[in-house]
């Protein structure tokens, strides 16, 4: 299996007072980019693990577990959610993609 694509966790941090500077600090972005293997869920299996098969899933495969906290992900500069990451190998996750409209 080939780990060619490159996947992106994304934490948005949120905002908070800072009592030194006197002042609000804007939130961060903290990205982690892993190796990945990506294709796509098939209908039968859509509807196994989700009950609907009018979603397009998108499976993301890592070479070891990622445990780290996600607020979504970027593939391709494209922002996909996470639906769901497997119980006994933390490195496959489900996503779907979110629409920008």
């Amino acid at each position: 299996m080939r780990f060619d694509k490159r996947i992106t966790f994304v934490i948005e941090t949120n905002s908070y007072y800072d009592p030194i500077k006197g002042e609000y600090v804007n939130g961060e972005v903290i990205k982690t980019t892993k190796p990945c293997n990506l294709s796509n869920l098939g209908i039968e299996r859509t509807n196994e693990l989700f009950g609907q098969i009018d979603k397009v899933i998108t499976v993301a495969r890592l070479q070891r577990p990622y445990n780290g906290k996600i607020d979504y992900v970027l593939i391709n500069e494209q922002k996909y959610q996470v639906k769901r990451q497997s119980d006994y190998r933390k490195g496959i996750f489900y996503l779907e993609g979110v629409s920008n409209g």
